[in-house]
């Protein structure tokens, strides 16, 4: 590793190829970077000050034959300073382009450009973004690409500087005073640890384009075209490998996007292929924290193939990306066992238990045999989340993640005997019937309505009724509403304690739940549409959850019409805690009926 300082001249120069790599994403800077850069760009004319732009960290690489060719003798690998090379190079392009002196023009062409046929720009962009930015350096027709960052970024530039004056001095005063640190890592040189390292510092590199840069390699680059580009880096990819799976009130990260909680289920699925090998350690591999260093082991330390593991990467994430989309969750879901009725119920509440939902749907070839390994799952869930309280997730974490997919369970009977062979006192087993009848009275849901609301749904597309939409447009709304100063006159308090503290209990169980129908609109388009009727009608049920029952009966009626489950509250002359009980059993009826 070597470091030195140097100018404009002594980076942008015929003899060497800036390559930027895979991991890096596309050029991403924007309107508040671009007038910062010209602010700064601005503040050098009439002076003599140095202006540093940074440090450049690179990595050597051989030139090959046809670069050689063309001129090239040197060759690095940009591991950071992408953003700034590319907004200085467009910048300089603009700005020449106004000059109409010819050694300037002739100047620019020869730092800018290798001397080959082709004239290549030496900045050498990954494959997404090239084209725009060699049409940008060429001077050719931009419209094909006016939705590049890169594009963007030079048109706002363009027009900034067209009203400037001096262009001739800005060009010499940047090409005389700005400064860069240069870090240059030779070919022997730890790359991942630099990668690392700036990755603790803040740059944004995510784990999907650590896994890139790790598995592709510039010879590589038409398998990455071909294979992983789709599945990953394309635009409709992208958008949903960068949506937000955080929590409503987890903070978002990095760690909760999309993509982040793939791999670590790829991981948890994966590390069991060399559970038996030297070096092989549980607690480590499934540490979401050493996600990357867990994938890299897979080829470092038990020799998996790069190209192997790239192809089962994205065949994992073919099955993800198809049965875990949350867009999902507004199709009604089949009645017969389907990864689309498990996919909810881990999509609604319990994402802890899609690694082994992922490894069936990769591992068990008959369609069959996979509808009744998830069919058996949805029956072991719902009866389990009405019988049991806790942190659901934070206990599945281990059984679904390790448990069921360390042992390869890849059959029914299989998954079946493990779950059913267990011990009594086992906090895996199989709630029993006489468990369903005694704890549906004691589990208590507080105030949300996420897993009342999908009990009921699961039940109610059992039925082959296929007039209402998917999971979103449910809601599950307490009948006896939360005890406030609001609903007293309609709700008074018990005198005796211990009767009121009942209630309290009895109102938060299943039975005080009634699944109604939101707004359903399959002719609108328009998302933002959609959602304002929605939030139309939350508010419609806020202002009469606490109305008396009449008024709010006729309101839970009037909204339930569609839903066939709701059916029996159309009998209720009244409603108190023995109802509340009543209902509870009737559901304990039906949980045996759909999930015996």
């Amino acid at each position: 590793m070597k470091a030195d300082q140097c100018g404009v001249t002594g980076i942008f120069q015929h003899v060497t190829i800036f390559r930027i790599p895979f991991f890096q994403r596309q050029y991403v800077w924007g309107k508040d970077m671009w007038d910062r850069f010209l602010r700064d760009m601005d503040s050098l004319v009439g002076t003599k000050t140095k202006y540093f732009l940074g440090s450049l960290i690179l990595k050597e690489e051989n030139v090959t034959e046809e670069e050689a060719e063309w001129g090239a003798s040197n060759k690095y690998s940009v591991i950071d300073g992408q953003q700034r090379l590319t907004t200085l190079s467009l910048y300089m392009k603009a700005l020449v382009s106004m000059i109409a002196d010819e050694d300037t023009r002739s100047s620019f062409n020869l730092e800018y450009f290798l001397r080959n046929n082709q004239r290549t720009p030496i900045l050498f962009h990954s494959k997404i973004d090239r084209p725009a930015y060699e049409e940008v350096m060429h001077g050719g027709d931009l419209r094909p690409y006016e939705d590049k960052q890169i594009v963007k970024a030079y048109n706002y530039i363009y027009d900034e500087l067209r009203k400037k004056e001096n262009k001739t001095k800005l060009f010499k005063a940047i090409k005389g005073q700005i400064k860069f640190v240069t870090i240059i890592l030779g070919q022997d040189d730890d790359e991942q640890q630099i990668f690392d390292t700036i990755n603790s510092l803040g740059v944004d590199l995510t784990i999907d384009e650590l896994m890139k840069n790790f598995l592709y390699d510039i010879k590589d680059e038409q398998a990455y075209c071909d294979n992983w580009k789709p599945a990953f880096d394309d635009k409709e990819a992208s958008k949903f490998w960068e949506t937000d799976d955080a929590a409503r009130k987890q903070a978002s990260t990095d760690d909760t996007k999309t993509i982040a909680k793939f791999f670590y289920d790829f991981v948890r699925i994966k590390m069991w292929d060399f559970k038996n090998l030297p070096g092989f350690d549980r607690k480590y591999l499934a540490h979401k924290n050493h996600i990357f260093k867990s994938c890299k082991a897979f080829h470092d330390v038990f020799k998996a193939n790069k190209q192997d593991l790239a192809n089962e990467i994205i065949g994992y994430a073919k099955e993800y990306r198809k049965y875990f989309d949350k867009k999902n969750l507004d199709k009604r879901i089949p009645c017969d066992p389907c990864i689309e009725r498990v996919a909810c119920i881990a999509m609604a509440s319990v994402p802890s238990i899609s690694p082994y939902l992922l490894y069936v749907l990769k591992n068990v070839p008959q369609l069959e045999e996979r509808n009744k390994i998830f069919g058996y799952l949805e029956k072991y869930l719902v009866r389990r989340m009405i019988c049991f309280s806790g942190d659901i997730n934070k206990n599945y974490v281990e059984f679904f993640g390790e448990t069921l997919t360390g042992n390869r369970l890849d059959s029914y009977e299989k998954l079946r005997d493990y779950i059913e062979n267990a011990n009594e006192t086992h906090n895996r087993r199989m709630p029993s019937d006489d468990e369903l009848a005694t704890n549906i009275h004691q589990r208590t849901y507080g105030s949300d309505e996420v897993l009342p609301r999908l009990f009921y749904y699961l039940q109610e597309t059992k039925r082959e009724v296929r007039n209402t939409g998917g999971y979103n447009y449910f809601l599950a709304e307490p009948i006896i509403p939360k005890h406030t100063r609001a609903n007293e006159q309609n709700y008074p308090p018990h005198a005796d304690e211990i009767q009121e503290q009942q209630r309290q209990t009895r109102i938060k169980t299943l039975g005080n739940y009634l699944l109604l129908h939101q707004p359903y609109y399959p002719n609108i388009t328009d998302e933002e549409q959609k959602k304002e009727e929605r939030n139309r009608f939350l508010r419609e049920v806020k202002a009469n959850s606490n109305e008396g029952w009449g008024v709010k009966k006729e309101f839970l009626i009037e909204n339930s019409r569609d839903v066939v489950c709701s059916n029996w509250f159309t009998t209720q002359r009244s409603w108190g805690e023995r109802d509340i009980d009543t209902r509870n059993r009737q559901f304990v009826e039906l949980v045996n009926k759909c999930w015996p």
